[in-house]
């Protein structure tokens, strides 16, 4: 992945081949507009691919055309190093969930433990906001979905203490670090610029203690953003690039027969 000091051909190359990386992914969102979903998978790779895309889209938008002091755009590294880390996180999930899941069980197993959290999420809002113990239909669903993957041999699989954290749904049912190596990519040098995206998000001393001797944060031009903001379209280009290359894939498989189980939407 790229690094803050991986700046090949300038900013100005950096630019152009990141905006040929987003073209790529619209143009491929655009064909698959209103395809109908042979299975799961691909259902859900477009509701990612949709959302991979948007935020491609905005980052082409608000990333500066020019690193120069003639440059007319707003500088804004903050905002680009959040979005570039929620692009990320995009990449990993529809990786996780899509693309590593051609065995039908594996894919269930994957869907079902995804939507254990996100049902637990959206009762621990509500509980927190309302202060309202938890209501009949959210622990039917939890029942529902714990008695689905019970069945899968991927959760048989696993030991009693991993299968009680599934259930819990407390928390994203991977590690990024795990996906992020199965990638073949560098995990270091991953972990190294996502930590450096995430400074931004938590509002860390490290996104705003330095700004005036860096000469930033005030929207107009600076060194040390052009040559972050650089970094980010590189990595994040190369994200997307990968993105269109597995939802490719993805597209090209044909209908599946899907099991009972399966969730794939009715039009």
């Amino acid at each position: 992945m790229a690094k803050l000091r991986d700046r090949p051909q300038g900013y100005a190359g950096s630019r152009e081949r990141f905006s040929r990386s987003v073209g790529k992914i619209v143009a491929l969102s655009a064909r698959m507009n209103g395809t109908p979903s042979g299975h799961g998978r691909q259902y859900w790779s477009s509701i990612l691919a949709a959302k991979l895309t948007l935020g491609a889209m905005t980052l082409d938008k608000i990333i500066p055309k020019i690193a120069s002091p003639a440059s007319k755009d707003l500088w804004d590294l903050g905002s680009v190093a959040t979005l570039v880390r929620v692009l990320a996180e995009n990449y990993i999930l529809l990786h996780w969930l899509c693309v590593e899941t051609e065995d039908q069980d594996l894919w269930l197993f994957r869907f079902k433990a995804l939507s254990i959290m996100d049902n637990r999420s959206r009762y621990r809002l509500t509980q927190e906001v309302e202060g309202q113990p938890e209501p009949e239909e959210f622990v039917s669903a939890q029942k529902s979905m714990a008695e689905h993957i019970a069945v899968t041999r991927n959760f048989q699989a696993l030991t009693a203490s991993q299968q009680k954290e599934i259930l819990k749904g407390l928390k994203t049912p991977f590690i990024h670090d795990d996906v992020v190596e199965r990638l073949e990519i560098d995990r270091d040098d991953f972990r190294k610029f996502y930590r450096y995206l995430s400074a931004f998000v938590h509002t860390g001393t490290v996104s705003w203690i330095r700004v005036e001797d860096q000469g930033r944060c005030n929207g107009e031009f600076n060194t040390y953003e052009a040559g972050a903001m650089q970094a980010c379209m590189e990595f994040a280009g190369r994200l997307i690039d990968r993105a269109v290359k597995d939802l490719r894939a993805i597209s090209k498989t044909g209908p599946l027969i899907p099991t009972e189980d399966e969730p794939i939407p009715q039009p």
